[in-house]
C-alpha cells in the first residue's frame, strides 16, 4: 500500500442513479485499501447511505436534492455546510452534471484541487449511433471512477474487475435448495425482457429443490410481483418497503441472480453473487456491466442495430424490439443451468 499524497480528506460526489452509485462502492473500497492514511467524504442521495455502511475511513453525507439542496441556492448551502464540517482539500466529481459542476466550481474558487470524470461521450456515441458504429469495449465505469483519483494526483490503483471468485455451490454438491433471485424490471422499457417470456424462464425453476425470490421497484412492478408470488409455488415472499441494506442481505444468500441491465445487477454484484443479465438496447461494451461479473454470462443477440442506446432510454427505431424478442427463454434457462451445474 502507498501512503496518501495529502493525508487529508477527499470529497467524492456521485448522485443517482442507483446502479451508477453502486459501481462506486468497490472503487472507494479499493482506494481506501491502497491509501491507508486517506479519508473520503462520500456525497450522494440520502437513500443510498446503506451502500456504504461499514466502510472504514469513509463518511457518507446525504444530499436532499428535492428539498433544502434544490437548485443553485441549495447547492451553495450544501457547499457551505461541507466546508464548515470537513477539512476537504480535493474533490472528485464522479458524475459531471450541472449541480456537480457548480459544486466543483465553488470548491475550485476556494482553492481546492478538483477533478472531473471523463464519461467518454464521443466513444459512446460512436458505439450506439445508427450507422458506422465503432463496436468495441469501452472502459468500465469503475475504471473511469479510478481515473478521477489519478487526476487528483493519486497513483493508479489496479482495477480488480473480473478477478473475484463468484463460484457458488453447484446443484450436485450443495446442501439445501438452490436460491435464485429474479429482477425482471428496468428503468426503461427498451432494457426489459418481455414479461410473458420472463415468466416462462421462472416457470422452469418453479419446482422442488429451488427457492425463488422476486425483486422489484414500486407501483406497477410491485403489483406484477404480487401476482407472480401467488402464481408460482416455490416463491419466498419479500416484504414490501425494504431498505437497500435489507435487500442486499437477502441477495447475499442467493446462489444466482437473473436481471436486466439494471440496478439489481449491480447490487447483486456487490454481494459477490453470479448474475445472468439479459441485454437488449444497451450493451456491456458501454462500460456498465456488473462489477466482477463474467461477461460470458450476459444473454444477448448480435444485431447490427445493437446497441442503439447507452442508457436504454430511446425508442426502438426498428419498431420490433428484436434485441429482446429474439432472445428465446431457453437461452436464459441454459445459461442459468450452465452456471449451476
Amino acid at each position: 500500500m502507498k501512503s496518501s499524497p495529502t493525508g487529508t480528506k477527499t470529497l467524492v460526489i456521485r448522485f443517482s442513479a442507483l446502479g451508477d452509485v453502486a459501481l462506486l462502492v468497490p472503487v472507494v473500497k479499493e482506494f481506501l485499501n491502497h491509501y491507508p492514511d486517506e479519508e473520503l467524504i462520500l456525497l450522494s442521495n440520502t437513500q443510498y447511505a446503506n451502500l456504504f455502511t461499514g466502510i472504514n475511513r469513509l463518511e457518507f453525507v446525504g444530499a436532499d436534492l428535492v428539498g433544502k439542496h434544490k437548485g443553485i441556492i441549495g447547492i451553495i448551502k450544501l457547499f457551505n455546510a461541507l466546508r464548515k464540517e470537513f477539512n476537504i482539500v480535493s474533490v472528485a466529481d464522479m458524475h459531471g452534471v450541472l449541480r456537480t459542476h457548480l459544486l466543483r466550481f465553488l470548491f475550485k474558487v476556494a482553492r481546492k484541487k478538483t477533478a472531473l470524470i471523463d464519461k467518454g461521450r464521443f466513444e459512446k456515441f460512436a458505439l450506439t449511433r445508427k450507422g458506422s458504429k465503432i463496436f468495441r469495449p469501452l472502459p468500465h465505469t469503475a475504471e473511469r471512477y479510478h481515473q478521477v483519483f489519478v487526476e487528483l494526483g493519486f497513483g493508479p490503483i489496479p482495477v480488480k474487475h473480473n478477478e473475484v471468485n463468484l463460484v457458488k455451490p453447484s446443484k450436485a454438491t450443495r446442501i439445501g435448495d438452490i436460491k435464485i433471485g429474479f429482477a425482471p424490471f428496468a428503468k426503461h422499457a427498451a432494457k426489459m425482457y418481455p414479461l410473458d417470456m420472463f415468466k416462462t424462464v421462472v416457470s422452469h425453476f418453479d419446482k422442488e429443490g429451488y427457492q425463488l425470490y422476486f425483486f422489484s421497484g414500486g407501483g406497477a412492478e410491485k403489483r406484477i410481483v404480487s401476482e407472480w408470488v401467488n402464481y408460482f409455488k416455490h416463491v419466498v415472499p419479500i416484504d414490501n418497503g425494504l431498505s437497500i441494506g435489507q435487500e442486499l442481505e437477502i441477495m447475499t444468500n442467493l446462489d444466482i441472480m437473473v436481471t436486466m441491465d439494471s440496478a439489481n445487477m449491480h447490487l447483486a454484484s456487490l454481494c459477490n453473487v453470479r448474475v445472468v443479465s439479459v441485454w437488449g438496447a444497451t450493451h456491456p461494451f458501454a462500460g456498465f456491466y456488473g462489477y466482477n461479473q463474467d461477461i460470458s454470462n450476459a444473454v444477448q443477440v448480435n444485431l447490427p442495430c445493437r446497441p442503439c442506446s447507452v442508457y436504454g432510454n430511446k425508442t426502438c427505431w426498428r419498431g420490433d424490439h428484436a434485441c429482446m424478442n429474439q432472445i428465446a427463454p431457453q437461452m436464459i434457462i441454459d445459461k442459468i443451468e450452465s452456471i449451476l451445474t
